[in-house]
C-alpha cells in the first residue's frame, strides 16, 4: 500500500525534495500544492516578449554548484547545458560618476583604482589577529583589510548576490570559504595561496557533465526554467495549482492539509514554503519556532528586463553592481546578450536585466528609475523594444549572524515535536538554487529511516 507524501510549494525545493523522494523507489504517492499558476517559484523565464528574459537566476558557475551538477547528469539533461562563451566577462562597478573595470590580471590589479586600498591591506592582512565564531561581512573585512575593501568590494557583492546590507549580513553565510580560510590557516592570503595549490590537483572539467569547464557560467538551451520543467516530466507526482494552504493539522498518524479548496491528508508532509509562511502555517503546533521563523527579515526583489532589436550597449561583459554609498536607484544591471549570445533571438539585439532597490514604488516608477539609470550608467537613451518586469515581495531571507546555527537547531526541533514534517526552503543553509537542492535531497535522506511501509 502507497503511503501518501504532500509537498507544499513547486519552487525549486519541492520540485527537488519530489525527485528524490522518486529515487528511492519506495511506494509513494506525492502530491505537490502550490499556489500560484506555474511551477518554479523564483526560477521564471519568460519567452512571451520575443525576447529571452530571465525573470530569477539567471546563470550557474559550474564550481558552485556540485549539487546541481549532480542533479543534471541524473535527469539526463548533460545535452541542454550551454554555457558562456570563452570571451573576457568583464565585471564593472560604478565608482565615482563612472563605471570601473574591475581587474582580472595582476597588472590591471595593481593599475586598477579600486584596489589600492586593497593593495594596502593584503600586505598586513596575514598578521591581523583570528576571530573564531561569526560575525557580520562589514566588521570581518574591516577587521581584516579596511574600510576601501569593504566599501568597494563586499558591499556591492552582498547588494547584488543578497539583496543585503553588509553591515548586518553573516559572514560565515554568506562567505563561509573566506571565512574557514582565516580559521584553518589565520589568514586570507594564506588561504588564497593554499586554495591555488589545491586547485592545480583538481579536474579542469565538471565530473557529472561532459565537457563542460570547471571555471564555467553554464545555462540551459531553453533558459534556467527548463530545469524545473525536467524535473516536473520525470516524477511520479501530480501537482495542483491555485492550492493555498491555509492549516495543518493531525490526527493520530496523519497529517490533515486544508487548503482554500479542499482538505487533504498524507503520512509524510514536507514543507517547501518560504520562511514566514512557514512559520504562521505550524504557529499553533510549535509557537516557539515559529516565532523565531518569524523574525528572520526578507528582502524583496525588483527586476526590470529590456529587449533591445540592436547592439547599443558601449561596452562587453557580465554586467555592473552599484554600492550602496552610490545612493543608486539601480543595484546592479547584466548584460544578458553578451553572457549568453546563444539566448539572443535576433542576429543584433541587447537584452539588460536591472535590479532595483526597492522602493514600494509602481511598475511604471521602477521602469522609469530604470531607463534613467542606464541612461546615465551606459549612455543608452533608446527605448527598449519590449519591457518586462517583476516584483517579488520577501523573496530572499536575510541571514544575520548565527543564522545557519540557530536554523539548524529549529530544524532539529521542529522535527523532534513534528516527526512526520520536514522543513526544505532558502533560509535552512543558503539562498542559492544549489543549496536548495542539497538541502532538498538532504532532507529525503533524513526522511528515509522513519518511513514505515505499509
Amino acid at each position: 500500500m502507497k503511503k501518501k507524501v504532500i509537498i507544499l510549494g513547486a519552487g525549486i525545493s519541492g520540485l527537488t525534495t519530489a525527485w528524490y523522494l522518486s529515487q528511492t523507489h519506495l511506494p509513494l504517492d506525492i502530491v505537490i500544492l502550490e499556489k500560484s499558476a506555474r511551477l518554479g517559484g523564483l526560477i521564471h523565464t519568460d519567452h512571451t516578449t520575443g525576447f529571452h528574459f530571465e525573470k530569477g537566476p539567471r546563470t550557474f558557475a559550474v564550481q558552485k554548484c556540485p549539487a546541481i551538477m549532480r542533479l543534471i547528469a541524473e535527469l539526463g539533461m548533460q545535452e541542454d547545458v550551454i554555457w558562456s562563451e570563452a570571451r573576457p566577462h568583464h565585471r564593472y562597478l560604478w565608482h565615482e560618476g563612472e563605471l570601473q573595470r574591475f581587474p582580472t590580471n595582476p597588472i590591471s590589479f595593481l593599475l586598477s583604482p579600486l584596489t589600492k586600498g586593497f593593495i594596502r591591506a593584503i600586505l598586513s592582512e596575514w598578521k591581523q589577529p583570528v576571530k573564531v565564531g561569526d560575525e557580520t561581512v562589514w566588521e570581518f573585512v574591516l577587521r581584516r583589510f579596511n574600510y576601501d575593501v569593504a566599501r568597494l568590494f563586499f558591499d556591492p557583492m552582498v547588494v547584488g548576490i543578497f539583496g543585503g546590507d553588509v553591515r548586518h549580513i553573516s559572514m560565515r553565510s554568506c562567505f563561509p570559504k573566506l571565512k574557514a580560510w582565516e580559521e584553518t590557516y589565520g589568514s586570507l592570503t594564506k588561504g588564497f595561496y593554499h586554495r591555488i595549490k589545491e586547485k592545480r590537483k583538481e579536474p579542469k572539467y565538471s565530473q557529472d557533465v561532459e565537457g563542460v569547464p570547471m571555471s564555467a557560467i553554464f545555462s540551459f538551451r531553453l533558459g534556467i526554467e527548463q530545469l524545473p520543467q525536467s524535473i516536473m516530466s520525470q516524477i511520479p507526482a501530480s501537482i495542483q495549482y491555485n492550492h493555498t494552504v491555509e492549516d495543518v493539522s493531525f490526527e493520530g498518524s496523519q497529517v490533515l492539509v486544508k487548503t482554500d479548496k479542499e482538505q487533504l491528508t498524507a503520512d509524510y508532509l514536507f514543507c517547501c514554503l518560504p520562511v514566514k509562511e512557514a512559520g504562521n502555517l505550524f504557529e499553533r503546533h510549535i509557537p516557539e519556532i515559529s516565532k523565531e521563523f518569524a523574525k528572520v527579515p526578507s528582502a524583496s526583489i525588483a527586476v526590470v528586463n529590456f529587449g533591445y532589436d540592436a547592439n547599443v550597449l558601449p561596452l562587453q561583459g557580465f554586467g555592473y553592481l552599484t554600492p550602496t554609498y552610490a545612493y543608486e536607484e539601480i543595484l546592479g544591471v547584466v548584460f544578458d546578450s553578451s553572457v549568453f549570445p546563444r539566448h539572443n533571438c535576433k542576429d543584433q539585439e541587447t537584452r539588460l536585466t536591472i535590479k532595483l532597490r526597492d522602493s514600494g514604488l509602481s511598475e511604471e516608477k521602477y521602469v522609469d528609475a530604470a531607463l534613467r539609470g542606464i541612461r546615465r550608467h551606459l549612455g543608452i537613451s533608446a527605448r527598449p523594444k519590449s519591457i518586462s518586469f517583476k516584483y517579488v515581495p520577501l523573496a530572499i531571507p536575510q541571514f544575520g549572524v548565527g543564522h545557519l546555527e540557530k536554523m539548524l537547531d529549529l530544524k532539529n526541533r521542529f522535527s523532534q515535536q513534528l516527526p512526520n514534517c520536514h522543513l526544505v526552503g532558502n533560509y535552512l543553509q543558503g539562498v542559492s538554487v544549489d543549496a536548495c537542492v542539497a538541502r532538498a535531497k538532504e532532507a529525503v535522506q533524513e526522511w528515509l529511516p522513519t518511513f514505515s511501509g505499509g
